[in-house]
């Protein structure tokens, strides 16, 4: 890890999503230093193109592109407003291989990712991509899982009665 004078490089994967803008919040407000470098890493998602019509391939390829751009032009919106130094990059492949790959080539000292929050069964199928991010990363991995409405307020109310069976 780079010390506080140094300048540290940490990778945050971005796909648009709330739990994506959530873990860049928990960066923010929790873990960034003065010095930090980030890079804000978006792996689009890929299709099996190989039946479809070229008609529905251009329709895809054009989609993509525009949801590329909007992940893009938010990314430097962040990096600009929060006066950060970093860049944006995307890759092609599967998300949890390409964050890992483009941590290694940025020389990252820290991925920050956040988490769907899949039960068992549905990671099971699915599949992860913090948990293979975490298992597969040459660096420490920092997942943030945002809390559901319910569990927070169910967290809340346990803290009042608390403090109401104190009083």
């Amino acid at each position: 890890m780079a010390t506080p004078e140094e300048k540290r490089i940490v990778v945050i994967a971005t796909d648009g999503s709330d739990h994506s803008d959530y873990a860049f919040d928990y960066y923010l407000q929790h873990v960034r230093k003065e010095n930090d470098s980030v890079c804000l890493v978006n792996v689009p998602e890929s299709y099996d193109l190989t039946l479809a019509s070229p008609a529905t391939v251009d329709s895809i390829v054009k989609d993509l592109k525009k949801k590329l751009k909007i992940i893009e032009d938010k990314s430097a919106k962040k990096i600009q407003e929060n006066k950060l130094h970093g860049k944006f990059r995307t890759g092609q492949g599967k998300p949890g291989e390409v964050i890992c790959q483009l941590a290694k080539e940025e020389k990252a000292d820290l991925i920050v990712i956040g988490t769907r929050g899949l039960g068992k069964i549905r990671r099971t199928f699915l599949g992860s991509v913090s948990d293979f991010v975490v298992h597969h990363a040459d660096m420490p991995v920092l997942v943030c899982r945002q809390e559901t409405k319910g569990k927070h307020d169910d967290k809340e109310k346990q803290q009042k009665e608390k403090q109401q069976k104190k009083a």
